[in-house]
């Protein structure tokens, strides 16, 4: 995504600061393959994009969207998995994420990020609501799904041939906290895990 070029010009001008050259600058950034979980592709051979990233709030949520816009091909569909953390943390962003979402993908699925000891769904629905206030409707391209792996999975089931799918909140995270407790999660290791079932059904 172009807003990927806003990252790189910080470290190149702390770079400059610490004496590098722009060549060298240059060279180092065309060795870098990646950055884990931002706007990091999961391929299995599937003829749609998919996108693990960190996007969690208005910003990120809108850059991510206007990237996957612009990937998308003919016939193809925007569908984003999003959700929010819990713990007292970004109530007001939720809302604002579910209009973003309804605006600018064709599909939105709700899930779990980090509800942390909150109830899940009420977290989730401050997304969701908001998305059908801006004209998605549920059942139809729009979902609140509280399982994240569930989500996933919904959210890869949706995609058609040119399509891209967006899996926002968690990126490279090593954990999902739910009901107070941290649990085993890479968004990456699940979204191939599930991309592999869908592919083969």
């Amino acid at each position: 995504g172009g807003f990927n070029v806003y990252n790189a010009l910080p470290a190149i001008a702390v770079a400059r600061e610490l004496g590098v050259n722009d060549s060298e600058i240059a060279e180092r950034f065309l060795k870098l393959n990646l950055i884990p979980g931002r706007m990091e592709e999961i391929d299995e051979g599937q003829d749609f994009k998919v996108f693990v990233d960190y996007a969690h709030e208005k910003v990120s949520i809108g850059y991510v969207l206007k990237a996957g816009n612009k990937m998308m091909r003919e016939n193809g569909k925007v569908i984003i998995l999003l959700g929010a953390e819990g713990g007292g943390r970004g109530k007001s962003k939720r809302p604002i994420m579910g209009e973003l979402a309804a605006k600018h993908a064709d599909y939105v699925i709700g899930s779990n990020v980090d509800p942390y000891s909150d109830e899940p769904m009420p977290i989730i629905e401050d997304i969701v609501a908001s998305a059908e206030k801006h004209g998605k409707v549920r059942g139809e391209n729009l979902f609140a799904v509280e399982d994240r792996r569930e989500g996933i999975n919904k959210s890869l089931s949706l995609a058609t041939p040119g399509s891209v799918v967006l899996i926002t909140g968690k990126g490279a995270e090593q954990s999902m906290i739910i009901d107070g407790e941290s649990i085993p999660w890479d968004d990456r290791d699940v979204v191939r895990e599930e991309l592999k079932k869908v592919l083969n059904k």
